[in-house]
């Protein structure tokens, strides 16, 4: 197989709901709608032979915030695509940017994975630990996430009722929020609001355990099992694996109403990409020592 990079324009659409999504007073397009947009790359640029279902991710790394501007309804973007062989592809989305003088353009890599037409298991977590866990409870009410520690808006209020979190991870029941009906990807990978719910449980964990907001900055696998759909109810497990040189690890397990695992996530990457002038509310850290 040809090796070589492909470099594709994108346009993407702004939908209204995109502008929900805000950290640090600015509008940020959303890790799970990037990914959304490569795997859709794929699929209209013939990547593969056939049309598989492309349900595994590795490598993801969520590079550069990608600035969404108020009244924006566009984003021109490119997508790098280079097949590694018959079953994995890697791609990339980035944007181009003039320097302060406009007489130079760069390019800006804003999130990059590699998608496999084969899948597997994970195998240091089998499905039969995703329990609730029996420890003593500290529970975040989902008005309170949203008001103070993960401040979007409606539209990405994923996080139901309360969110439980102990020192062995967080237990958080989610809702798939609904797509815009003209999204040309909304199926792909299914719907992103459930990975996007629960890293905002990854967020609050880290700021009551670690007293640090911490973001996704990548993955190292991601496996579908079966797409998750809008407006329907989801359970995620997020359960932390390591801390090193501030990025904090965790393990993530979606599951359905029926206990049906989804999706899950191995080496989940979160750190402050703030460098620390985003500090969490005071009462999220009560109690710990």
């Amino acid at each position: 197989m040809d090796n070589s990079v492909t470099q594709v324009p994108l346009t993407i659409d702004v939908y209204p709901h995109f502008m929900d999504h805000c950290f640090a007073g600015k509008v940020v397009f959303p890790a799970v709608e990037a990914l959304k947009v490569l795997a859709g790359s794929i699929q209209t640029h013939n990547v593969f032979t056939s049309n598989p279902a492309l349900r595994h991710m590795t490598y993801a790394r969520f590079n550069k915030f990608l600035v969404i501007e108020p009244g924006q309804k566009t984003i021109e973007a490119l997508c790098n695509i280079r097949p590694i062989n018959d079953t994995q592809v890697s791609l990339s989305l980035a944007t181009r940017f003039s320097i302060k003088t406009g007489t130079i353009t760069r390019i800006k890599e804003h999130c990059t994975a590699t998608f496999s037409t084969e899948s597997e298991p994970l195998s240091n977590l089998p499905p039969s630990q995703i329990e609730k866990c029996d420890e003593p409870m500290f529970e975040v009410p989902a008005d309170s996430i949203y008001r103070e520690l993960v401040p979007f808006k409606p539209a990405f209020h994923s996080i139901q009722g309360e969110l439980q979190l102990s020192r062995s991870g967080a237990y958080a029941t989610l809702k798939a929020m609904p797509d815009n009906p003209n999204d040309p990807f909304k199926t792909v990978l299914g719907s992103g609001f459930p990975l996007d719910g629960a890293f905002h449980a990854g967020c609050v964990w880290s700021q009551r355990f670690f007293g640090i907001v911490a973001f996704p900055i990548g993955f190292d696998k991601r496996i579908i099992y079966t797409p998750t759909i809008e407006h329907k109810y989801y359970t995620a497990r997020v359960i932390p694996k390591y801390q090193t040189h501030g990025t904090l690890g965790f393990d993530i397990w979606i599951t359905d109403d029926q206990d049906n695992l989804c999706e899950a996530l191995a080496g989940v990457m979160m750190r402050d990409v703030s460098g620390g002038t985003i500090t969490p509310a005071a009462w999220i850290r009560e109690g710990i020592q």
